[in-house]
């Protein structure tokens, strides 16, 4: 038998059309023997399920790790405060849940959604207060929001996890492609979120602060405010002869406060006497848009669940007042993170178009209701 020193001195004395020969030969035996693997029963979605099943493991691990990031920033924000157990309360911010009403009855569906809603906000000031009953306003609305961020990250993290493990438990490439054709998408997401927690940790505003600018351009020149609803400011003026009555949420806690309500109780105070309703909020831009354009149309602009704004169009509707609605476009991230220059200067001009809008489609001695929607984070008024 020949050993190894002998076979490598034959190959290197070898007339090199051999060497050749050797690998075209190998070659083909390489290439037959992979075709001879794909005919196979079930290698191909085995391969398809080994390359897609690694694609959102990678995924995952990115949107593990952003969440990681949060819960550490939660526990530092709550160990500068003293809390006594910040491991154990930022656990336990991560895995609340809140279920959804009965919808198949939908009678009273919105009260129902609104009670929920609220006593999930409740629920979260109160473990804060009980937890440290001296912090101050702004800093349990970082606290909150923290737990809200961390929340959302643990929940994209274990439906993701929950739909790979089913995938690959039952050889199912149908569950793992959908799987894949959205992971980066949730991944960007999650990015987007870590990113807005260090924002509102510093109390920036974001840009779904542009409402309650626009709101507050207005606000400052108004001596005497006051609440219509919780964790809501309204003042009136007058300009060029109408009242003007500006609602937005009180800042500069990071909420968004219960404008529909504000403007419902706003509304019955003037006995409906309210000839316009204008709302302004920043807005979901699409693919191709520029960050900072400007829209108007009719309804009432509000990312909300249903209680806010149903609140308003029922008022609306009660009274028969139209309802204008201005919008600044940005994307998810733009609208979670620090606010862009683009968005702050389309501020000043939103102001503008609001006063036209106030003079060309009322009349002197009416009464407008203009809310700036949004998160107040790090805007007063």
């Amino acid at each position: 038998m020949l050993d190894v020193v002998e076979i490598i001195a034959l190959a290197q004395s070898a007339p090199s059309g051999q060497i050749n020969s050797a690998y075209y030969f190998l070659a083909y035996i390489i290439f037959f023997g992979l075709i001879a693997l794909m005919s196979l029963p079930g290698f191909q979605q085995r391969m398809y399920i080994y390359f897609a099943s690694r694609e959102i493991e990678n995924g995952l691990a990115k949107i593990e790790k952003s969440l990681n990031a949060a819960k550490s920033k939660t526990k530092q924000l709550l160990e500068k405060q003293g809390a006594p157990n910040p491991d154990e309360l930022t656990k336990r911010f991560a895995d609340m849940f809140t279920i959804d009403p009965v919808n198949v009855e939908p009678t009273d569906i919105i009260s129902r959604m609104r009670l929920l809603i609220r006593t999930s906000e409740d629920r979260i000031k109160g473990i804060i207060m009980t937890t440290l009953p001296n912090v101050d306003p702004v800093t349990r609305s970082k606290i909150e929001v923290s737990a809200e961020i961390i929340n959302a990250l643990n929940t994209i993290h274990k439906v993701i996890r929950h739909y790979l493990l089913m995938g690959k438990k039952l050889n199912s490439y149908f569950i793992l492609i959908q799987l894949q054709s959205i992971v980066p998408m949730l991944v960007k997401m999650a990015e987007a979120y870590e990113k807005a927690q260090d924002t509102f940790i510093q109390g920036v505003p974001v840009g779904d602060s542009l409402g309650p600018l626009v709101a507050s351009r207005f606000l400052m020149s108004i001596p005497e405010k006051w609440s219509p609803s919780r964790e809501v400011v309204a003042g009136e003026t007058v300009f060029e002869g109408r009242k003007l009555i500006v609602v937005k949420a009180e800042g500069p806690m990071a909420t968004v406060g219960t404008p529909g309500e504000a403007v419902e109780n706003i509304v019955e105070r003037e006995h409906g006497k309210v000839s316009r309703i204008i709302t302004v909020d920043a807005a979901a831009k699409l693919e191709g848009e520029n960050t900072g354009e400007i829209a108007e149309g009719t309804g009432v602009a509000m990312g909300d669940p249903g209680p806010e704004k149903i609140a308003i169009e029922r008022a609306a509707v009660k009274y028969n007042i139209p309802i204008d609605a201005v919008i600044v476009k940005m994307s998810l991230e733009e609208a979670i993170t620090s606010m862009p220059q683009e968005v702050y200067e389309a501020a000043d001009k939103v102001v503008e178009m609001v006063k036209k809008l106030i003079l060309e489609r009322t009349k002197p001695g009416d009464t407008v209701v203009l809310i700036g929607v949004g998160n107040t984070v790090g805007v007063a008024q």
